[in-house]
């Protein structure tokens, strides 16, 4: 009895983790392919034409953060739901309810930034900035169809199309964006028309993607994922209306949150800009720091959350499950396994992009005067991702456990925190102001939701084994790797230092966590195809070979 008991829930951390690898692999060559494509536009474009850009991406992120984050996810639930009571007419009504709400959704906002390009430009003090607007305003009505289509596959737990359209847009996001921009170079157009032929790849990107998923659902043929027995013959239709309401339940506190977490960005947009020229500072210098703090610091701190929110989002059914089934002590178990490895991700992140900052902007190949000025502002963001790492564990715990509205309580005052923070700071500390209140934004808010968390869903798990214990492998490892660029650095070309010494940061740190115990044998025994590389490790002498 005991041994099936054991059984069932090593095969659904197994399928965690399996379902983690597939969203980080996609994560990982979109997220490289987009960071080749602000290396190329820091290079082509410069750092005043990278800022006009950023201002334009960035009011179009935050709008596709409220357009998109919460209506896929519910689509996806919904449409699972529908698969396992073999509703099958009602997943296809509830994917052509969620399209002609996507298409009135998207034709609002990509209307609007359309028509008040202008006063958006000037709103955010970058008049020059409203040609971008209004090159990038179609994408919104593009991605809110796409996402409709993705929410629906992935209620068939289909992966791969969103994996391949993502794909997609990032490849244009390069190919077509850099050629435009080098084309528009080479006529010797101003900056900012060179930062909106720029702009266009990512909207001809998401067209193409979206046009692939279009394809993708003509010919998908529902019923095959569907039990023959449990298809209901004479199913009725639900009301569109409840489809609404459905959707909007699900859907609402999801979106909020998200949106408050992104209007750190947005606040960013509106401030940072204004408040340098408020201080006397030249305006080509502004729009230069503000490229360069947008395209290099903002991009190399976002890059960490490509491996932690895989195990936040795969998170959720799993744990939703082990309280479905009253299982809580696997429940809790779950959360302290979780929470220690997104924390032996976004400690030694965090530390490794504060120590090398300069080294690694600098392996990217971003231009030196850009690298010099951005890298101590890489160091001061780089404290955030710990943050980060928090915030993204603990809003999958309190939305498991029924409390979706207390993360948008949290990520409210972390914006309340940035606003203020760089109204005074950015007066203080010039741009250094801006990583300076990102910081204490993600602290404000981690904090917050942790308060939350022990209030509502149980206490932590223990700090050292969390924490102190990712925190001290971390710091011997890189500390030893900065040690080594010191010595060869002076020897060796630079480039070359750096990747020997991130090299060394990763092998050491995966020794300290394995001697140090932060890790097990019996729990790298729950990833995915473990089995040959601890056999290697127990060769090594990293474990014993007794099971």
């Amino acid at each position: 009895m005991n041994k099936n008991k054991n059984a069932a829930p090593k095969s659904a951390v197994n399928m965690f983790f399996s379902g983690v690898v597939v969203l980080t692999i996609a994560n990982i060559l979109v997220k490289s392919v987009g960071l080749i494509s602000k290396i190329a536009l820091n290079t082509v474009v410069g750092s005043e034409g990278a800022g006009y850009y950023s201002s334009a991406y960035e009011i179009y992120a935050f709008l596709y953060v409220i357009a998109t984050s919460g209506l896929p996810v519910a689509i996806s639930i919904m449409v699972s739901k529908c698969r396992a009571q073999g509703k099958v007419k009602e997943a296809r009504k509830i994917f052509n309810v969620a399209m002609v709400l996507f298409m009135i959704i998207g034709g609002f906002f990509a209307s609007m930034m359309a028509l008040f390009s202008d006063e958006i430009a000037n709103f955010i003090s970058a008049p020059n900035t409203s040609i971008c607007i209004v090159a990038i305003s179609p994408t919104i009505l593009f991605v809110c169809l796409s996402s409709c289509m993705r929410g629906f596959f992935q209620g068939y737990q289909l992966m791969k199309p969103t994996g391949i359209s993502q794909f997609i847009e990032a490849i244009c996001k390069v190919g077509i964006g850099v050629g435009f921009a080098l084309w528009a170079k080479s006529q010797n157009y101003d900056d900012f028309t060179v930062a909106a032929f720029t702009i266009l790849g990512i909207t001809i990107g998401v067209f193409l993607g979206m046009v692939f998923l279009y394809i993708r659902k003509l010919f998908f043929n529902d019923t095959e994922y569907y039990e023959p027995e449990k298809i209901l013959p004479n199913e009725t239709n639900k009301p569109t209306k409840t489809i609404l309401k459905d959707l909007a339940l699900i859907a609402i506190p999801i979106t909020l949150s998200s949106a408050v977490l992104s209007l750190t960005t947005i606040i960013d947009t509106l401030m940072v800009q204004t408040r340098l020229l408020d201080t006397g500072l030249a305006e080509d210098l502004v729009r230069v720091y503000y490229g360069d703090y947008t395209t290099l610091v903002i991009s190399m701190f976002n890059l960490p959350t490509i491996l932690i929110y895989p195990i936040a989002n795969a998170l959720v059914p799993l744990i939703s499950s082990t309280i479905a089934t009253r299982d809580y002590e696997r429940s809790a178990n779950m959360r302290s396994f979780s929470l220690r490895v997104i924390n032996m991700i976004a400690v030694p992140c965090s530390i490794g992009l504060g120590v090398f900052s300069y080294p690694i902007l600098d392996l990217l190949m971003f231009t030196k005067d850009s690298v010099e000025r951005s890298a101590p502002w890489l160091s001061v963001a780089a404290v955030s991702v710990i943050f980060l790492g928090l915030i993204a564990a603990t809003n999958a715990f309190l939305n498991t456990a029924g409390k979706q509205r207390l993360p948008i309580i949290s990520m409210l005052v972390g914006a309340t925190v940035k606003l203020v923070g760089n109204y005074f700071l950015l007066d203080a500390f010039g741009i250094y102001g801006a990583p300076l209140s990102t910081v204490l934004c993600y602290l404000s808010a981690a904090t917050l939701n942790i308060f939350f968390t022990v209030k509502y869903v149980g206490k932590l798990p223990n700090v050292n084994k969390i924490f102190l214990q990712p925190l001290f492998c971390a710091v011997v490892s890189i500390g030893l790797s900065a040690i080594i660029y010191m010595l060869i650095s002076s020897i060796i070309p630079a480039k070359i230092a750096t990747i020997i010494c991130i090299l060394t940061s990763a092998l050491g740190y995966v020794f300290m966590i394995i001697r140090t115990k932060t890790v097990t044998k019996e729990e790298l025994l729950l990833l995915p195809h473990s089995e040959k590389p601890i056999k290697i490790l127990q060769k090594l002498r990293f474990f014993s070979s007794k099971c």
